[in-house]
């Protein structure tokens, strides 16, 4: 998925309680799209001498003097957003760590997914499925259907991340019992249009997988952790959460260098060892590990791998708990 950018993500802060900054930003942003940057530079500029804490405007300032290769200049006002901001929903963290002035974060910060994807849901699917030939699900459901070939996988399936719903379509025969989570609640709305899930949850994956230890006989996770680094705390969650023989069936954008990555569209990729050598001491079996790509960008088509990790039996811990009730459907 190619995200859009964070001005028109987050158009609701895209003002401040100055009319005459307000003005200035607006201006800056008509020439800024007739890529006038010398001029939008000047007019953001003008518009913090207004308006000196206006978050927002820092970020647009910053963003515009990266593209006219100010690149000091623009780690500041980057930096001063965060100062700012009351969390980080613009990805500046993420900025200033591609431009090499601040450590690669473990994870994308939270708040910058949720917002990222609540302004994306309602023309995602149109995006990935025609625009980016997103086919991580199906690829998903074979590479499991390769492990266990007959029958569905168990009752009980949890889907990470699952957007709109689109692995829960494709899983939805495995599971007599399918639950879905996801940051973004604009997401999570649209999910539930598609009457797929017997449970439905607003939260992050270590929640969830929290929340249902040693319980699940299959979890899904497509797409998902391209917007985490280390996957360490989230794979030990996921260990805890299988039942004996369960399967944790993901897909990871590949690179050759280094255990992670993050790239210039905001997403991490993850080298083959890296994923293997978590698995192992997590204690789940690497079933499968298959180069393929399930996107496009730019045209151009993305290295992933498709895995799946079973819990053998001697590591599991018995749970009789069932899941929360499959009489209807709940959004938490």
């Amino acid at each position: 998925m190619n995200p859009p950018s964070q001005r028109s993500c987050l158009a609701n802060l895209m003002h401040s309680d100055n009319l005459i900054a307000d003005r200035r930003f607006g201006f800056g942003q008509m020439l800024l799209e007739r890529g006038d940057l010398e001029g939008a530079i000047s007019l953001f500029e003008e518009t913090l001498e207004a308006a000196p804490d206006w978050a927002a405007a820092h970020f647009t300032l910053a963003e515009t003097l990266e593209k006219a290769g100010r690149l000091q200049d623009a780690c500041s006002h980057f930096t001063a957003y965060l100062r700012l901001a009351e969390n980080d929903a613009m990805g500046a963290e993420i900025r200033l760590a591609l431009l090499g002035a601040a450590p690669v974060p473990a994870v994308l910060p939270e708040a910058y997914v949720k917002t990222l994807f609540d302004q994306y849901a309602e023309r995602f699917e149109e995006s990935l499925l025609t625009r980016l030939e997103y086919n991580a699900p199906n690829q998903l459901l074979a590479a499991v259907d390769r492990i266990l070939p007959i029958g569905p996988v168990g009752a009980r399936v949890l889907d990470l991340g699952c957007g709109t719903g689109l692995a829960g379509e494709v899983f939805r025969g495995r599971a007599a019992w399918l639950g879905g989570v996801d940051l973004s609640p604009k997401m999570i709305a649209e999910a539930a249009r598609k009457c797929l899930y017997e449970d439905l949850r607003e939260t992050d994956a270590l929640s969830a997988l929290g929340a249902y230890e040693g319980a699940l006989d299959l979890i899904v996770a497509a797409d998902v952790l391209v917007y985490m680094g280390d996957l360490s705390a989230l794979f030990q969650a996921a260990a805890r959460a299988l039942k004996a023989d369960g399967l944790f069936a993901f897909s990871v954008q590949q690179n050759v260098v280094g255990d992670f990555t993050l790239g210039a569209e905001c997403r991490y990729s993850h080298h083959a060892d890296y994923i293997a050598a978590l698995l192992a001491a997590v204690g789940l079996d690497n079933r499968a590990s298959i180069p393929t790509t399930c996107r496009l960008e730019a045209g151009v088509a993305v290295p992933h791998l498709i895995c799946v990790a079973s819990k053998p039996a001697a590591i599991a811990e018995d749970s009789d708990e069932f899941l929360p009730t499959i009489s209807g459907l709940r959004v938490v």
